[in-house]
């Protein structure tokens, strides 16, 4: 996804009433100790460009496969198609997994600040798992390119939370067999949408519309489960609580 995904909507879905402990810690992490105070637009911005760090242009691999976990389905097994170079070996899932216990051991460490630094950028991991061309194997370049522009153009208008469950803080048992899991539900969709695209079709119409609809209330129920499984390790409330004493001292 494009940075209209992993910046706007995921900070619509922070900006919730029901997040208010969990977007103030991610304002304040932003901000370092001793910094001049900043606005809160400023902070926003800063909190914004964390989620999309992933994407900068100074990330390592060269072909962003950590940000994928391609997969393609043959006999009812399961392969993941990973790049040609041992240093692009990564997977989106893998490092979601990390990041998951990295916020949890920063928690534990008391460094507050890096904890939300390091949930910030985790954010990243699920909106990709959930996107459809990084994770079914063959998706042209181009056709990448051209739905994720798309999903960026056309999700104003298809979010909404009304359907989605809040609060399932148990819903997630290990948080790799949850995105592996997801990918390889879905795969079958991601298929239908790469033919779509092939032929000339889109999110944007026909049936491509219910499809992008989908994909869309994926990411932000995905968001939801994943902000109440970090919720349950390191509880958004008191880690502010403590982030904001630091500050302070």
């Amino acid at each position: 996804m494009q940075a209209g995904i992993h910046k706007e909507l995921c900070f619509k879905l922070i900006s919730e009433p029901r997040y208010e402990s969990l977007k103030r810690f991610l304002i304040e992490s932003v901000v370092k100790k001793g910094w001049p105070n900043k606005d809160e637009e400023t902070k926003i911005e800063w909190v914004k460009e964390w989620m999309d760090m992933p994407d900068s242009d100074k990330h390592g691999s060269k072909l962003k496969n950590d940000h994928s976990y391609k997969i393609s389905i043959k006999d009812n097994k399961t392969h993941i198609e990973f790049a040609k170079s041992a240093g692009e070996q990564a997977t989106v899932v893998a490092r979601l997994k990390y990041a998951a216990r990295d916020i949890k051991e920063w928690k534990e460490e008391e460094e507050f600040r890096v904890c939300g630094l390091e949930l910030l950028k985790s954010i990243h991991w699920v909106v990709d798992f959930t996107s459809p061309s990084h994770t079914v194997a063959g998706w042209p370049q181009d056709m990448h390119s051209k739905i994720e522009e798309d999903f960026d153009k056309t999700w104003e208008t298809i979010y909404s939370t009304q359907e989605i469950k809040f609060n399932r803080t148990g819903y997630i048992k290990d948080i790799y067999r949850w995105a592996k899991d997801f990918i390889e539900k879905n795969y079958k969709r991601n298929c239908d949408l790469l033919a779509l695209y092939q032929k000339g079709g889109s999110i944007k119409k026909g049936e491509g519309i219910q499809m992008g609809q989908a994909v869309i209330k994926d990411v932000i129920q995905n968001l939801a489960d994943y902000f109440a499984y970090i919720d349950k390790k390191i509880d958004y409330k008191n880690i502010y609580n403590s982030l904001i004493k630091e500050n302070q001292s």
